[in-house]
């Protein structure tokens, strides 16, 4: 049995769907097969956060409270420094979602576009011609089917398997994430058994720790979340750490979830011939946060533009005509990406009081005028006006002289940053040329080359960040 279409996607999440969708609507024919059994994709986690404003940019049919898909929209969130002594209001527009819900939603919009979705069928191998991806064989339901397409995408999630299925000289890193390369999450929904008395508020972060307190669907419960390199026992070691220091009301666990998001670099390209790997699969998440899914929707609508222009002028989907997803994503949102993401081998070796100084001191949020709540850089970049780069620089050596900051940890961060300078700068010279990209490589490793192992020294734990 042969199934043919104009693009298949390995993975019907949340990367799957809304390129499939996008395409759908252009009236591409799509073919999404999946390994889960519809009513199951999506279980391991129940709820996630969405950026509310990249939601609206991504044209996402809007969320409703109330609807079996949203449980909440909230607008601020709270930070708490390591002594507990302070909380920081911060704008944080954020979407609270049900996964499952939310999927099954799309699901029914995607097939009411022309999409077929072929769920319990597993992704087996991959199929060449004349060395080019053209196909796949995979399991549906017990059966063998062979796939074909125009372009194959893979958005199977952290496992990658088609990305790690490719040729080593397909043009496409086929690296597998490794202990080092993964945030391991661990997941406590928690009912207070005393509402009443004081508690965390949904949504409050205590950053030193990398946990959190999340919104529920529980009216008095919220998401014990925490999230560390290496191992879950990291993890819970990390989770310990900040029990035996924070005395929290009395609580039930009613439900667990564990899970990981991936923590490197992406791959230096994200297509060859006939395919394009996207959302986990492409190791696309937010450096500050380990949110990937609305990152990876800014992904898919560059995707779309160069295929739909592709496809209509009767092109094949080769490299040279897909390079231009590379070139688009890496000048701009790869480019702050991969500069964040070796900023925080800097800020990470900052200890406990240090971090109280810095969140105290308005170091690490925006705080715009003195009235405005503080925010995080909607844009993922840095960028001062010569006054605030003044202050950031007087608040940094008033830490420095009453001992808030210690000078070694603030030479690791300014030797981060300004190695994070050097990448993003390199990173938004990615080559238009492909014939220029081995060279382009070739600097970008010896410039990752010098990311230092950031530690973290908890009283249960020692952690690394690579």
């Amino acid at each position: 049995m042969v199934e043919k279409c104009d693009i298949l996607i390995v993975g019907a999440g949340t990367a799957g769907t809304y390129l499939g969708w996008l395409l759908a609507k252009k009236e591409l024919s799509v073919i999404i097969i999946e390994k889960d059994k519809r009513e199951e994709v999506g279980k391991r986690l129940d709820v996630i956060h969405f950026e509310s404003d990249r939601v609206e940019k991504a044209g996402i049919p809007p969320f409703q409270v109330g609807q079996p898909d949203c449980i909440e929209i909230r607008d601020t969130s709270i930070a708490v420094t390591p002594d507990f002594k302070t909380e920081i209001k911060i704008r944080s527009l954020q979407t609270i979602v049900r996964l499952t819900p939310f999927l099954n939603r799309i699901y029914n919009v995607l097939e009411s576009d022309g999409a077929i979705i072929d769920f319990s069928c597993e992704f087996k191998k991959c199929i060449f011609e004349g060395n080019q991806l053209v196909g796949l064989i995979a399991n549906k339901k017990g059966k063998s089917v062979e796939y074909r397409a125009k372009l194959i995408i893979d958005a199977s999630g952290k496992n990658a398997v088609i990305r790690t299925s490719l040729p080593e000289d397909y043009g496409v890193e086929t690296f597998k994430l490794g202990p080092n390369d993964v945030m391991y999450v661990l997941l406590q929904y928690i009912k207070w058994k005393n509402p009443q008395e004081p508690h965390p508020v949904p949504d409050t972060g205590y950053q030193w720790w990398l946990l959190w307190f999340g919104p529920s669907y529980e009216k008095e419960g919220a998401i014990l979340g925490v999230g560390q390199p290496g191992s879950f026992d990291n993890a819970r070691l990390a989770r310990e750490d900040f029990l035996k220091r924070m005395k929290l009301p009395p609580y039930e666990i009613t439900k667990k979830e564990q899970g990981s998001t991936p923590y490197r670099r992406p791959p230096y390209s994200l297509v060859g011939d006939n395919f394009l790997c996207i959302g986990d699969a492409s190791v696309i998440t937010y450096p500050f946060s380990g949110h990937g899914v609305t990152a990876t929707w800014m992904l898919c609508m560059i995707a779309l533009e160069v295929i739909e222009k592709a496809l209509k002028n009767g092109k094949e989907l080769s490299t040279d005509i897909l390079w231009e997803i590379n070139v688009k994503y890496f000048r701009d949102q790869g480019a702050k990406f991969a500069s964040l993401f070796t900023q925080l081998s800097g800020v990470l070796n900052f200890d406990e009081k240090e971090w109280n100084y810095f969140l105290k001191k308005g170091l690490i949020y925006q705080t715009g005028e003195a009235d405005d709540i503080p925010e995080p850089n909607k844009e993922y970049e840095e960028e001062m006006s010569a006054g605030e780069m003044l202050k950031f620089i007087f608040k940094i050596l008033g830490g420095l002289i009453r001992r808030k900051l210690s000078f070694k940890h603030m030479r690791r961060l300014l030797q981060a940053n300004g190695l994070a300078g050097k990448i993003k700068k390199h990173y938004e010279n990615y080559p238009d040329n492909i014939k220029e990209f081995d060279i382009w490589v070739k600097r970008a490793k010896e410039l990752w080359d010098q990311k230092k192992v950031a530690i973290k020294n908890l009283s249960t734990v020692q952690i690394e960040y690579y």
